[in-house]
């Protein structure tokens, strides 16, 4: 009989080798499958743990555009590693109303997998087609922000440079109004002390200055 570790390291083995995750690495120390190329990255990790004797597995579906918080790292508390492995978004399968978890048992291998293997093909799609470019990513992350249809997170940091930064690039003509709605809600996140925020704020003026000289034509 395998272990779980065993089951799970089979499992990589056999995705390997499938035409979806052609050009992609396996990472192994965050169980993550990677491809990259000029400053786009596409993750998905395999977050897997063990529950009443299985092995679960729930995968994540990310795409990091290196330029939108490059500039930012001698700004950063994080890590180096950290920092870069950090993702411009991610999803869950629940967020694209997928499945989540997945039970794997070597008792009915092959249905297991082929259920894993067939959504990590639909959702990865769905990912990274949908955030192939700068543009997709204005498309699908500020638009509804101008149009209403979004409100801007209320935790975290990261986000509000990765949105000034984006749209400093891409839409310039639009900048001041995403300025002042993010600065707006980092503000309101100081005030209640959010931790993340906190740390920046001191130093806020001076590291959006950076940003801009680093991006400075603005249309």
């Amino acid at each position: 009989m395998m272990t779980n570790k065993e089951l799970f390291n089979t499992v990589i083995s056999r995705l390997e080798t499938e035409s979806f995750l052609s050009g992609f690495k396996f990472r192994k120390r965050d169980s993550t499958f990677i491809w990259q190329n000029h400053g786009l990255r596409r993750f998905i990790e395999l977050d897997h743990w063990n529950k009443n004797g299985l092995l679960i597995i729930n995968p994540i579906y990310m795409v990091r555009f290196d330029i939108l918080l490059k500039w930012f790292e001698p700004y950063s508390f994080k890590s180096l590693q950290d920092q870069r492995d950090n993702p411009s978004v991610g999803f869950s399968g629940k967020m694209l109303e997928r499945q989540d978890n997945f039970t794997i048992s070597e008792a009915d291998f092959d249905r297991h997998y082929f259920k894993l293997r067939d959504t990590l093909a639909e959702c990865s799609e769905m990912v990274f087609s949908s955030y192939n470019s700068l543009q997709d990513m204005f498309y699908h992350e500020i638009i509804p922000l101008l149009k209403g249809k979004k409100t801007l997170p209320d935790v975290g940091a990261d986000w509000a440079f990765r949105y000034l930064t984006l749209t400093r690039i891409v839409s310039p003509q639009d900048y001041p109004v995403v300025k002042e709605l993010v600065l707006s809600r980092m503000y309101q996140m100081a005030e209640r002390h959010e931790p993340n925020i906190i740390e920046y704020i001191p130093r806020l003026d001076e590291i959006i200055q950076t940003m801009e000289s680093c991006f400075p034509h603005v249309r």
